[in-house]
């Protein structure tokens, strides 16, 4: 694979290695602030988080992924001045766009606890979290900048220092609070603070970041004579590329929002009392959705160092680039989410269990085996859209997330209600909404691109190896737990799950050796070993 690909490949395994700590760290912390908070404090947090992030999606959604892009295409054609010009301008808007959202956010806070959550105990939570508007908004068009030099280190370093003073902030003063005996309300509120303050610490590591390489990027500008580029043309692309994926970014939270609104209330519908949906919501949204999460921390690693890439390779006519690095970005989003989403399915309890106790861990298990499988359509969906995106046709993933937000609707509202399904009915809506948009995505690449995708390799491979996998880890479980703690028993089967999985992919030809030489630092001589003991083939 040459050396371009190699850098591709590596890119993603450098914001992946930032994830696997990001997200893990959200996961864990998760864990002891759902012990000490309980489903109520919890339940709270979650109503007011979606809010946050759909206003949010304004800015950090488009803007940055439009900067990476535009970015990405000049710098491939050593236009590093027009650049340069890309990231101020676009920074400006950024900084107005945050500044207003913010302000708007805790203006209508009183009345989005009163009207859309129906809980006013909400409220401080969100005032908050509106200060992180304002931060991250800048933090994301910095990160877009960088994304588009292909330089992932401080963009890896920012969502680290984020994530830890964030979860720091969270756990430290949600314990202080609550041995004060304050309202939930209270201790809701100084949780979401850890928002704001983790997304101010995240922007400071990147203004450092860019003071340390402005020198070096200035030296190249100066080979430059002229710009060649209007401000007015700039911002013009800007606004044409950002707005379609701005508007798809608020459709997730939207989603969320569904949840928020919908959920609680049809959970009273089925007849649970106020405290008891409140809880069940704290379940899903607080509990399970996080583990959710966690699988995608290579996706979304995998698209950031995919749109830029895509964008380089069409700027310079490079198509048979684009299809390379889209079916090698589809196949390792695959054989990674796929045993993911079965894994959570199975083992649904016993990692709710051990993560959450025997109490609460046995109800999150029941949404957890059903949301498990949105991790595999989430896959599908957020890599088709990079490719889309890289592509230029960034309004298609748009209308098909709308589809899918529509299709999730329509199924939260008639399966939550039903008192034999309840949150699992709002967990089913969600697998449904994903799977929706996941499929009409993939047919657009196919259409508007010409991808071709080997179905075997990419899909069907990945999928009987991780049904394997997921038929040994139940039925491994069930022999262990006769005679193992459930931490124990757990722990084997999973450990016995990836092995056997690993095995499969192997034993299946779903990976070839060129494939896996692309990973850095291991995947060469983990392939040549393979190759030598004729367990993988060539490609």
């Amino acid at each position: 694979m040459k050396e371009r690909d190699n850098r591709f490949v590596k890119n993603a395994a450098i914001l992946s290695v930032a994830g696997i700590f990001v997200r893990a760290l959200g996961a864990i912390y998760r864990i002891p602030l759902a012990r000490f908070a309980g489903e109520e404090i919890m339940g709270l947090y979650q109503m007011a988080y979606p809010i946050y992030t759909t206003l949010l999606a304004i800015s950090i959604s488009g803007p940055p992924i439009a900067v990476a892009k535009m970015v990405a295409e000049r710098v491939a054609r050593q236009k590093y001045r027009a650049a340069q010009r890309v990231f101020l301008i676009s920074m400006l808007v950024l900084g107005a766009v945050g500044l207003l959202s913010t302000i708007v956010l805790m203006s209508a806070s009183p009345y989005l606890v009163n009207h859309v959550l129906g809980d006013k105990r909400a409220l401080g939570a969100l005032l908050a979290m509106a200060p992180a508007v304002f931060f991250v908004a800048l933090m994301s068009g910095m990160r877009g900048y960088f994304q588009g030099l292909q330089h992932m280190v401080p963009y890896a370093i920012s969502q680290i220092v984020e994530q830890v003073v964030r979860v720091g902030i969270a756990l430290g003063l949600g314990f202080y609070l609550l041995s004060l005996n304050k309202a939930p309300g209270t201790v809701a509120a100084g949780i979401s603070s850890g928002v704001s303050l983790g997304g101010l610490a995240g922007l400071i590591v990147l203004l450092l970041a860019y003071s340390k390489l402005k020198p070096s990027l200035e030296q190249k500008w100066q080979r430059e004579r002229r710009v060649g580029e209007s401000g007015r043309k700039i911002m013009k692309e800007f606004a044409t590329l950002a707005i379609p994926i701005t508007i798809g970014g608020i459709v997730l939270p939207f989603m969320q929002l569904i949840d928020a609104g919908v959920v609680p209330r049809r959970l009273l519908a089925a007849g649970f009392t106020q405290a008891e949906a409140t809880g069940l919501y704290g379940q899903l949204s607080g509990m399970a959705t996080p583990l959710i999460n966690l699988p995608q921390m290579f996706t979304v690693a995998l698209v950031a160092s995919l749109i830029p890439s895509i964008a380089a390779a069409i700027s310079l006519g490079q198509r048979q680039l684009v299809q390379m690095r889209s079916v090698l970005a589809l196949k390792l989003a695959m054989l990674i989410n796929l045993p993911a989403a079965v894994g959570l399915s199975v083992l649904a309890t016993p990692i709710g269990i051990l993560l959450y106790g025997e109490q609460s861990g046995t109800g999150v298990g029941f949404p957890l085996s059903v949301l498990a499988y949105v991790v595999a359509f989430l896959a599908v969906q957020q890599t088709t859209s990079g490719i889309l995106q890289g592509l230029g046709k960034t309004y298609v993933p748009v209308i098909n997330l709308f589809f899918g937000a529509l299709a999730k609707l329509v199924a939260t509202y008639f399966l939550t209600a039903m008192p034999a399904l309840n949150i699992r009915g709002s967990a089913l809506s969600t697998v449904i909404g994903f799977a929706v948009s996941s499929i009409l995505n993939y047919r657009a690449m196919r259409r508007v691109s010409g991808i071709s995708v080997p179905l075997g390799s990419t899909f069907i491979r990945p999928s009987l190896a991780a049904a394997g996998m997921g038929v040994a880890a139940y039925y491994s479980y069930s022999w262990l737990a006769g005679s193992f703690s459930n931490t124990l028993a757990t722990l084997f089967s999973v450990a016995l799950a990836v092995i056997l999985y690993g095995l499969l992919v192997l034993l299946m030809g779903a990976l070839t050796a060129k494939e896996l030489a692309a990973i850095p630092k291991i995947g060469k001589p983990l392939s040549q070993m393979l190759l030598r003991l004729h367990l993988i083939r060539e490609g």
